[in-house]
């Protein structure tokens, strides 16, 4: 028995080594998506849908003693308002936040994005926040603005590498250092608060 095992697991470890290195041929998406989900996993995520539709439970999950990141769950109730509005995955935008801020409403970068999902002034304005620094205004104009990426990019991996580097530095072509690390790193934070709900 133990023979069958190591020779499944070997064969296993060359199907996942081969689908890596196609990922990774494919240029910088690639790479990302290949940093963004457990190995072997991409055939069964790429092309789906990026519109969310909340999953219907008879029966609500267990709750799992696992500590929720600093500060995100605090403004669960508009999270899950404006996700709702917006039909974007909740659990996406708490890991954006955290991402982001870390959970921190008064959280300002050097570049001047502010608040929580650390909204620039013009994207803010154009999204119709008028103090980035209130939750509400923030969470909503964030949500907005995510669900717009998703809309012109199909793909959330895609949005969010507009959102955190610009949307034309997707159009161009260009990867920063920093986006190349950002997006899977939302993925798999999007990973884990949707493990912790249980869906």
């Amino acid at each position: 028995m133990d023979a069958c095992v190591r020779t499944a697991a070997a064969l296993l470890l060359c199907v996942v080594t081969a689908a890596a290195a196609t990922a990774e041929a494919k240029g910088p998406l690639g790479g990302i998506l290949s940093r963004s989900y457990e190995r072997g996993a991409l055939s069964s995520i790429l092309g789906r849908s990026t519109i969310y539709a909340a999953p219907s439970r008879a029966v609500p999950p267990p709750a799992l003693p696992v500590a929720a990141p600093r500060g995100v769950e605090h403004y669960a109730a508009y999270i899950d308002r404006y996700s709702a509005e917006y039909r974007v995955d909740p659990n996406l935008v708490r890991a954006v936040i955290q991402a982001e801020s870390g959970g921190d409403p008064q959280a300002l970068s050097p570049q001047g994005a502010a608040g929580l999902m650390q909204l620039m002034p013009n994207t803010a304005s154009a999204m119709g926040a008028i103090d980035r620094f209130d939750p509400e205004q923030n969470i909503a104009s964030g949500t907005r603005y995510l669900r717009s990426l998703l809309d012109r990019f199909h793909s959330v991996e895609l949005a969010l590498w507009a959102y955190n580097a610009g949307p034309s530095a997707v159009r161009d072509g260009i990867l920063p250092r920093e986006t190349e690390d950002y997006v899977p790193k939302v993925m798999r934070l999007r990973r884990g608060f949707a493990v912790r709900e249980g869906s």
